[in-house]
């Protein structure tokens, strides 16, 4: 069975072709600047020019966007082991004021502790240019050692 449909139907041969609709070559057209929907593309810039060479974001190496992403992964590996470790320092002082006082600061001292890793990561990438590269895997480094989790890497108590 065949489908008379003219919709459907294939051209017979190459002599035959499909009828084109004059909004067709409209579609194709992107316009000039007198048409209200034109945009301006970017200026391309000459690489010649060390002026708009220094302008240009440059990107990172493969070895330090690694190391951003190891470093990314032991700030965010420290605060779920201060997380974990949370439960050897929470205390309670006493029932005084003064006790409620002391208590309340070593609990906001332990959840300084929980968020310290990632505040520290984000600060540095803030922080330190990209372009120091080296000194920004340096402080992560410093950051890494300093913020460990140390209780549950050691394996003691408060």
């Amino acid at each position: 069975m065949t489908d008379p449909s003219p919709a459907r139907r294939e051209p017979d041969g190459p002599s035959e072709a499909p009828e084109l609709d004059e909004h067709d070559d409209d579609a194709l057209s992107w316009g000039d600047e007198r048409d209200t929907s034109h945009v301006e593309g970017p200026t391309p810039v000459e690489h010649g020019d060390a002026e708009a060479d220094d302008q240009l974001p440059g990107g990172m190496s493969s070895a330090s966007l690694v190391g951003h992403g190891v470093f990314g992964g032991v700030a965010l590996l420290s605060c779920v082991g201060w997380l974990v470790s949370r439960d050897q320092f929470l205390t309670s002082f006493g029932g005084t004021a003064v006790d409620r006082v002391q208590t309340a600061l070593w609990l906001l001292g332990v959840a300084l502790a929980i968020v310290a890793p990632a505040v520290w990561f984000v600060t540095t990438m803030l922080l330190v240019p990209q372009s120091r590269s080296s000194r920004r895997l340096l402080v992560f480094a410093v950051g890494a050692v300093a913020l460990a989790p140390w209780p549950l890497v050691i394996g003691g108590g408060a």
